[in-house]
């Protein structure tokens, strides 16, 4: 009693059990039509209809547990559930669709005649009543719920209408013969009732390589061209998004798994990014149903800003850093460092200076371009610094320790440690810190970090 209230509580299972039970309903009317007129045509409805009643108890199953909310061993949920039922269904598909084209062979050959009867007619515009409305409300559900399993089921028995009305219209070509010539009949209606069952065959063959495809591609997470054109679209269409890149989207079942990048203006805060971030992933939610949105936020600005300053080619130029672009009250600030070689004049220097500034206006019209300028650095000598570091510490019975050059993206930082007595309070320390930072300054200018770590001597000396 308790899983019949789960079933009839959820809209997705309730579609899918009352699918289930007209399934039941049809197989047995065509059963009994069947065995009125012996029809290959009409068994190949029967044997149909009655797989129907397996794949919709597979399609009943597979999203009553794809229904279930993400947990601690799913925590993407599982959705999956009802790729695995659509694989399982279309299997059953094609071993039916086998049989039937075995059976219809043998009846050719054996030319086993059938007897068209006016209640199998009336039983078969009965089960086509039964289809179409069910097929209305699965794909109801299915829109609603954004449910590929009852979408395929709302297809399929939307697809069985066409069958059933070509079984009808055997039937009545039957009843014609008949009275025109039984001989004529005789002649024929086997032929033509294999020629149907064939063709019912062939459906069965297309459906469940087409019902395979999709469960195998959504099993092994293959991208979605459709989901990504609507994610793409919406996320565009959202206030503050400057533009959309990098989008990622599959399915899941009924659950889509959506990545996406977006642009922003660099002059935004942190919060308010933010916020654009939650605009956009509701948007998409509210596109594509259920679905795990993330929205990966880019200054916009900035990249552009790179790649303008990525064509300057300018042989002085060794390398800019530190860029950043800042909006106030008299507009928007494109601040950085410019490493050029040290043994450039300025006059050379300024033609330098104008040509990244026009790149930067490329981009961003009436920008102010604010430049640093740095010559670049000679080779790090550890010995030289050793020598400059010493001279200081000598002078307040220190002395020197480890000392580490390292390149980082075209920086080098300068780790210097030095040793101290114990008894100098923190602020000389301090000061003498600051000190050898300034020595070594003046041996290399930026772009080198100076980082110096001061430490009690316990060494005795």
């Amino acid at each position: 009693m308790k899983n019949i209230y789960v079933y009839m509580s959820n809209e997705k299972t309730r579609v899918a059990l009352f699918s289930l039970l007209a399934s039941v309903l049809i197989t047995a009317m065509n059963i009994t039509a069947w065995l009125l007129t012996n029809s290959l045509a009409v068994l190949a409805e029967a044997m149909h209809t009655f797989l129907d009643i397996l794949v919709t108890t597979i399609t009943l199953i597979a999203v009553s547990v794809g229904s279930k909310p993400p947990d601690k061993e799913h925590p993407f949920g599982h959705g999956k559930a009802e790729s695995i039922g659509g694989l399982f269904g279309s299997l059953f598909i094609i071993v039916a669709s086998i049989l039937i084209g075995y059976e219809s062979a043998e009846r050719i050959i054996m030319r086993v005649p059938f007897s068209p009867d006016v209640i199998a007619i009336i039983v078969m515009t009965i089960a086509i009543i039964i289809d179409v409305n069910r097929s209305r409300a699965l794909r109801k559900a299915a829109v609603k719920w954004n449910s590929r399993a009852l979408e395929a089921d709302s297809y399929h028995f939307l697809s069985d209408v066409a069958i059933e009305t070509s079984v009808i219209a055997l039937m009545i070509i039957g009843l014609l013969m008949e009275r025109l010539s039984i001989g004529l009949f005789n002649e024929w209606g086997t032929i033509l009732d294999a020629l149907v069952a064939f063709a019912i065959v062939i459906y069965f063959s297309v459906i469940g390589a087409r019902i395979m495809r999709t469960s195998i591609d959504e099993l092994m997470d293959k991208s979605s061209e459709d989901l990504t054109r609507r994610v793409t679209d919406v996320a565009k269409s959202v206030r503050g998004v400057v533009s959309v890149k990098d989008v990622r989207a599959r399915r899941a079942g009924s659950m889509a798994h959506i990545e996406v990048t977006i642009g922003v203006s660099d002059h935004l805060s942190i919060a308010e990014a933010h916020s654009i971030a939650d605009d956009v992933e509701s948007a998409i939610k509210r596109e594509v149903g259920p679905s795990i949105v993330m929205v990966h936020v880019e200054p916009e600005l900035r990249e552009k800003v790179e790649r303008a300053l990525a064509g300057v080619k300018n042989p002085l130029i060794n390398n800019i850093h530190e860029l950043n672009i800042m909006k106030s009250q008299d507009g928007v600030i494109v601040s950085m460092h410019m490493v050029v070689r040290s043994d450039a004049k300025l006059s050379d220097v300024n033609i330098a200076i104008s040509e990244v500034e026009d790149k930067v206006r490329q981009v961003i019209p009436n920008a102010l371009v604010w430049i640093h300028l740095e010559p670049d650095k000679k080779a790090g000598n550890i010995d030289e610094i050793r020598r400059a570091v010493n001279a200081v510490c000598s002078k307040y019975g220190g002395r020197v320790g480890d000392i580490n050059v390292v390149d980082i993206e075209g920086i080098s930082a300068i780790h210097i440690l030095v040793y101290l007595p114990q008894s100098m309070s923190i602020t000389e320390a301090h000061n003498i810190a600051t000190e050898i930072e300034s020595e070594v300054a003046k041996i290399y200018s930026m772009p080198y970090h100076v980082i110096v770590s001061v430490l009690p001597d316990t060494k005795t000396l």
